[in-house]
């Protein structure tokens, strides 16, 4: 029994649980007028985020047994990973056990979900998916430094999400070969993965952040003027 692997991948789908959690709603608060694009729209669904979550899960038990089954931790560990891995000849193992970078990636994870967990417990029933008129500014904890913390802390997580599971050698090389080898072998196409999961994100929220801040600025006028000259949007003291 290899007490490492085992530790990895149970490692592996606690960063699954909070990479899933990143994606609920935390506040009951229904907003029915559909604004923004189609697109996020449907992400922000109930169902879309429902999806999110249950495909994060799936992802990370997948990457915990097929890091079981190269470690020959499970019983009949050959056949399991020839089941849920048909092209493992693709697989860096590096990329399935305890390493220098894993280290850092969840320390990101970590971070980026802290910060996300604190703009749902500071917003409240403010904290919302699809854009709707807050009660209140909140200017207090880590809305003092930056306006869209939340934000911060998901592409952080995002960003540790595709470290974790979009690796070129990594957990899409269980089945990418199989579309086109070239995908998991080809270095043109070592950032393909992680450009376009993370390209639509950001896309997204610079859209959403802008309907954003024209929005508090109707709802607060001056004392959202004077919040924004004191604070940054991202990331403190820098942007």
């Amino acid at each position: 029994m290899d007490i490492s692997a085992i530790l990895y991948a149970l490692v592996i789908v606690h960063a699954g649980y909070l990479i899933q959690l990143s994606f609920r709603q935390p506040s009951s608060k229904v907003i029915s007028t559909q604004t923004g694009s189609w697109i996020g729209w449907v992400m922000a669904s109930p169902v879309g985020m429902i999806i999110a979550r249950m495909t994060t899960m799936v992802f990370a038990l997948h990457q915990a047994v097929v890091a079981l089954s190269l470690s020959q931790t499970l019983p009949r560990s050959d056949e399991v990973l020839q089941s849920v891995c048909p092209t493992a000849e693709y697989l860096d193992r590096r990329l399935f056990t305890w390493s220098l970078p894993l280290t850092g990636t969840l320390a990101l994870l970590y971070f980026g979900s802290y910060v996300r967990f604190q703009a749902y417990a500071q917003l409240g029933t403010n904290f919302t998916y699809r854009i709707a008129r807050p009660d209140r500014l909140v200017t207090s904890g880590q809305y003092a430094y930056v306006r869209h913390s939340s934000y911060t802390g998901l592409l952080t997580v995002l960003l540790a999400t595709n470290l974790l599971f979009f690796r070129q050698r990594g957990l899409v090389s269980c089945w990418l070969p199989m579309i086109e080898k070239n995908l998991v072998t080809d270095p043109t196409f070592a950032h393909l993965v992680p450009v376009i999961a993370l390209g639509i994100p950001i896309a997204l929220f610079i859209r959403r952040v802008r309907d954003e801040e024209v929005m508090m600025e109707e709802e607060f006028g001056q004392q959202w003027r004077e919040y924004r000259a004191r604070t940054k949007k991202f990331i403190p003291y820098i942007y």
